[in-house]
């Protein structure tokens, strides 16, 4: 499992986000609300986990 901070515009994040769960190679999981940045408003955080996927079999 790693865990991934993304920060950016809410839409360059969920950009991103949906690139993610689409990639069959990984699972994300467990992701978080956005979180404002100090000194901005336009850039946000988000946390996520991704998770490799269990071998079938």
């Amino acid at each position: 499992m790693v865990k991934v901070r993304m920060q950016g515009t809410k839409r360059e994040i969920r950009w991103f986000l949906k690139i993610l769960e689409r990639e069959s190679r990984c699972s994300v999981e467990n992701t978080s609300d956005f979180f404002s940045n100090k000194g901005t408003d336009r850039y946000k955080r988000l946390y996520t986990e991704v998770h490799k996927p269990q071998k079938q079999g």
